[in-house]
């Protein structure tokens, strides 16, 4: 891994157009569920990213 800003910022958005792939075929109740379950891995994703910059 050369570049792990780089590395880890890409395969974060490749993660939000696949979650924003999901929420378009979900019903509502199925929708919240997801929401409260990837907010938690957001919050995750980004304190790796902010452990990972460089200063």
């Amino acid at each position: 891994m050369k570049n792990s800003g780089y590395y880890t910022g890409s395969m974060f958005v490749r993660e939000l157009e696949r979650l924003k792939e999901e929420y378009i075929q979900l019903d509502l109740d199925d929708m919240k569920v997801m929401m409260k379950e990837d907010i938690l891995l957001l919050e995750k994703a980004m304190n790796m990213l902010c452990k990972n910059k460089v200063y």
